[in-house]
C-alpha cells in the first residue's frame, strides 16, 4: 500500500511558523484520530496560543516546559484549570543522549524536540507506549515542527517511530 502525504515546509525555523503548526497538527490529527498533542513551551506563550487554538477540541493535551521559573505561574494555572497535565523536562527521569540529540538536530531543533517530548509523555504515562501521538517542537521560540510519532519510553528508545512529518523549517539554522 502506498500514501501520498503533504509536507509543510517553512523557510525559516522559529515562532512565525506557530499558528500554522497549530494547524498541521489539528488536522492530521483528526484525519487519524490522534487524540494526544504534545506541545513544549519554555515560558508559556505558545501553550497559551495552543489552549486557545484546540479550545473547541476533544483533545488531550499535555505540556512540557524547561524551567518552572521560566514558565508563566497564570499559564500553569490554566492549563490544570482546563483539566491537562504540564510537567518540566528536568523533574522527569528518562534518558535521551546527547548523540541521539544530535541527529535528530539534522532535521532542526524542533524535530528534537518533538521526539524527547513523545519519551516524556510515555515516561510519565500521559500516553501509553506504542500510542501515536501528534508532538510538536520548536527552535527557541515558537512552533516550528508537528510529527507524527510511535510513543516509547527511554527504556525502550528503539520502538519509537517517527511515521510522518507535518511540517518543518527547511533550514535549520536562522
Amino acid at each position: 500500500m502506498r500514501m501520498e502525504r503533504t509536507i509543510t515546509y517553512f523557510d525559516t525555523p522559529g515562532e512565525d511558523n506557530t499558528a500554522d503548526v497549530l494547524d498541521c497538527a489539528k488536522k492530521r490529527a483528526g484525519e487519524l484520530g490522534i487524540s494526544h498533542i504534545l506541545i513544549p513551551s519554555v515560558r508559556g506563550v505558545s501553550a497559551e496560543k495552543a489552549l486557545d487554538f484546540f479550545a473547541a477540541d476533544n483533545l488531550t493535551l499535555f505540556f512540557v516546559g524547561t524551567d518552572p521559573t521560566r514558565f508563566s505561574p497564570e499559564t500553569k494555572k490554566r492549563i490544570e484549570n482546563a483539566g491537562f497535565k504540564h510537567v518540566f523536562y528536568k523533574e522527569v527521569d528518562y534518558q535521551y543522549s546527547d548523540e541521539v540529540k544530535n541527529a535528530f538536530r539534522r532535521f532542526g531543533q524542533g524535530t528534537k524536540v518533538a521526539v524527547e517530548l513523545t519519551l516524556i509523555a510515555a515516561q510519565v504515562e500521559i500516553v501509553e507506549p506504542g500510542t501515536e501521538v501528534v508532538a510538536l517542537g520548536g527552535s527557541s521560540k515558537g512552533l516550528d515542527t508537528a510529527l507524527v510519532i510511535k510513543a516509547a519510553t527511554s527504556d525502550e528508545f528503539y520502538e519509537l517511530e517517527i511515521r510522518e512529518i507535518l511540517c518543518k523549517p527547511r533550514k535549520t539554522k536562522t
